[in-house]
């Protein structure tokens, strides 16, 4: 989160960092490792993750071509949304 841009969030890592007391430096960890798996690694993602108690789920190797989320009706990596021929699971 700050590999960049660093003033303008260091507010949004210093709420990731708050996330530690509600849920663990464990939960958070693997919550963390979650969002940037998935590219994302906003405060709003590992909040979601965390609330959800996705941290507390397995990675899969499934999940590293796809997002899965309980009630999602349609979701995919942005690889198999631009490129045709990659890979279906």
């Amino acid at each position: 989160m700050l590999t960049d841009r660093i003033l303008e969030r260091l507010r949004a890592a210093q709420g990731v960092l708050r996330l530690r007391d509600t849920y663990g430096a464990e939960r958070l960890e693997a919550a963390c490792a979650r969002a940037l798996l998935h590219a994302s690694p906003f405060y709003r993602t590992v909040k979601t993750i965390l609330a959800g108690g996705y941290d507390r789920q397995p990675l899969s190797v499934a999940e590293l071509g796809h997002v899965h989320a309980p009630g999602a009706r349609f979701v995919r990596s942005a690889q198999l949304l631009f490129d045709p021929d990659a890979p279906r699971h």
